[in-house]
């Protein structure tokens, strides 16, 4: 057996620690400052602490958790200027996808977007209850549908950029802390989204991403 066979195993085995503690982190089951360690994690995936140890590292790289000498690891805690600039440079990244998006989706993009759109509606419909299935769900259809639009982009580096931003923690847990005003925006917004994606029109897109981005890190910040 070659050498590449034999890291395959610990390779999927830290790909599978980093998501599983990943989405922990994103559905607030594991909270900013709660440390986490190597032998823990290890005993639960019964796994070495080589895949684990690697998982770990990747999260430390792509901003979910910090690594310190004397502290260990811990959930990564965000202050609400960090959290600011997040958010105003995921406006910057997404409203440049939204343009490009504009001119380049297809039919089926938009098929897409309507869909998910939908089911968003549905589940924000009538009295609005920050419950946690709810929040769940429409928070998830909220990143499939960003998601679809940085796809529509097809620029690969650009959509990349801006996913990792919006996967260390913010998306999943925005909507626990929005009024009823506020998904009523938030839901209007995307669907100017889809009639300016639906016109073919680069910059009616790219200002009511922006706007819309923008808005969601006011709303944040007004309850810091």
């Amino acid at each position: 057996m070659t050498s590449t066979a034999r890291e395959k195993p610990g390779l999927r085995m830290a790909d599978r620690v980093y998501e599983a503690i990943r989405r922990e982190i994103l559905d607030g089951r594991l909270a900013p400052g709660e440390k986490i360690t190597e032998a823990v994690l290890a005993e639960r995936f019964e796994a070495s602490r080589t895949p684990v140890r690697s998982a770990i590292v990747r999260l430390a790289g792509d901003g979910f958790v910090d690594m310190t000498p004397r502290s260990g690891t811990v959930v990564k805690r965000r202050t609400p200027n960090e959290v600011s600039d997040i958010y105003e440079v995921r406006a910057l990244l997404e409203s440049a996808a939204a343009g490009l998006a504009a001119g380049r989706c297809d039919a089926r993009d938009l098929g897409e977007l309507q869909a998910i759109q939908g089911e968003m509606e549905a589940a924000t419909a009538g009295y609005w209850q920050a419950e946690d299935e709810v929040v769940e769900k429409v928070s998830t259809l909220n990143q499939a549908f960003h998601q679809k639009i940085l796809e529509a982009s097809r620029n690969a580096t650009l959509a990349d950029s801006a996913a990792r931003l919006m996967n260390i923690g913010f998306l999943i847990n925005t909507y626990a802390r929005f009024s009823r005003p506020e998904i009523e925006r938030s839901l209007f917004e995307h669907r100017q989204l889809i009639a300016a994606l639906t016109s073919r029109d680069p910059a009616w897109a790219e200002a009511v991403m922006r706007a819309h981005i923008l808005g969601a890190r006011n709303s944040l910040a007004a309850e810091s």
